[in-house]
C-alpha cells in the first residue's frame, strides 16, 4: 500500500467514527437492533420480487398453454369438419352402389320374370310340336296308300 491509499483509509476511518460519535451509544445498540430486521426486510422484499417473477412467468406459461391448446383445437375442429365431409362422400357413394346393386337385383327378377313366361310358351310349343309329331307318326304307318306300309302291314319286308 502506498502512503495516498493509507491517507484515504484513515480518512474513511475518522469520518465513520465521526458518525458513530454522533450516534452515541443509544445510536449504536439500535443500529445494532436494526441490523437483523434490515435483514428480514430484504429478505422478505427479496421473496416478494421472486413470488412477483414467479407470478409473471406463470402467467406466461398459462398463457402459452392456452394459446397451444386453441391452436390444438382448432386444428382437431379442422381436420373433424375434414372427417365429416370425406365421410359423408363415402356414404353418398356408398348408398349410390347399394341403390345401383338393389336396381341390378330388381331387373335380375324382371328377367326371369320374363324367362319364365317365354318358357310357359315354349313348353306350349314343345307339346303342340310333340302332339303334331305323334299325329304325323300315326298317319305315316297307318297310310295305306304307301306301297311300304301296305307290305309293312301284311308282314312282308
Amino acid at each position: 500500500m502506498n502512503p495516498a491509499d493509507i491517507t484515504q483509509l484513515v480518512e474513511a476511518l475518522q469520518m465513520i467514527a465521526g458518525i458513530l460519535q454522533q450516534l452515541g451509544v443509544p445510536g449504536l445498540v439500535s443500529l445494532m437492533l436494526a441490523g437483523p430486521a434490515a435483514v428480514l426486510i430484504t429478505v422478505l422484499i427479496l421473496d416478494h420480487l421472486r413470488s412477483r417473477r414467479q407470478g409473471e412467468l406463470l402467467e406466461t406459461y398459462r398463457s402459452d398453454v392456452a394459446d397451444m391448446v386453441k391452436e390444438m383445437r382448432e386444428d382437431s375442429a379442422c381436420k373433424l369438419e375434414s372427417y365429416r365431409a370425406d365421410m359423408q362422400t363415402v356414404l353418398r357413394e356408398l348408398g349410390d352402389h347399394q341403390q345401383e346393386t338393389a336396381q341390378y337385383y330388381r331387373d335380375n327378377v324382371e328377367l326371369v320374370k320374363a324367362y319364365e313366361r317365354i318358357a310357359t310358351g315354349l313348353q306350349d310349343v314343345v307339346v303342340n310340336n310333340t302332339r303334331t309329331m305323334e299325329r304325323v307318326l300315326s298317319l305315316i304307318e297307318n297310310n295305306m296308300m304307301c306301297p311300304a306300309v301296305r307290305e309293312a302291314a301284311r308282314g312282308k319286308k
